[in-house]
């Protein structure tokens, strides 16, 4: 069953990341996420954000500061490619409810940029108290414990006779 799963799930990726290049889904995220950071910044951070436009780089403005974002947005969506590969490779998911919770999972990363993008100011301004969570961490939690958290609680009512976890409620009886 495992080698089955690697072999969906490497399919699934390889296959994903020929559309993405096809579709060129990187920049349409880099949009969604710079013009959503853009709405929202000056409401949740106090900074204005302005996204990259031709020639002029990504910025966040507060009074006289300004801050160059020097996180790429087109990036961040690298993090789709292994999220809806997980849940093309999980068994025992009936097609409606696998797109569903694929969709919910999209949303759920995209939320999870959104903040790592909105933090950006915090963490520049303040790095002793972000040193830990930067740089490497912030491309493993975009990248790799993002999708896969998000996978393990959407998947988890149809896998956890797989993976033999039981809530602490089952065992009250």
């Amino acid at each position: 069953m495992k080698s089955a799963f690697i072999s969906r799930f490497l399919i699934a990726f390889a296959l994903l990341t020929l559309a993405n290049e096809a579709t060129n889904l990187p920049a349409f995220y880099a949009r969604a996420l710079g013009e959503t950071a853009r709405v929202l910044s000056p409401a949740l951070t106090g900074w204005s954000f302005t996204p990259a436009t031709q020639g002029a780089e990504p910025r966040f403005r507060r009074g006289t500061e300004s801050l160059r974002l020097q996180i790429r947005l087109d990036l961040l969506a690298l993090g789709l490619l292994p999220l809806l590969s997980l849940f093309a490779a999980t068994p025992r998911i009936p097609p409606g409810p696998r797109v569903a919770r694929a969709a919910i999972g999209a949303l759920g990363l995209f939320c999870l940029d959104l903040l790592v993008v909105l933090a950006y100011p915090w963490m520049v301004r303040n790095p002793n108290a972000a040193k830990d969570i930067t740089g490497t961490f912030l491309g493993m939690l975009t990248f790799v414990g993002g999708p896969v958290i998000l996978w393990f609680a959407l998947t988890y009512p149809f896998m956890r006779g797989v993976w033999q976890l039981e809530l602490p409620s089952e065992h009250a009886e």
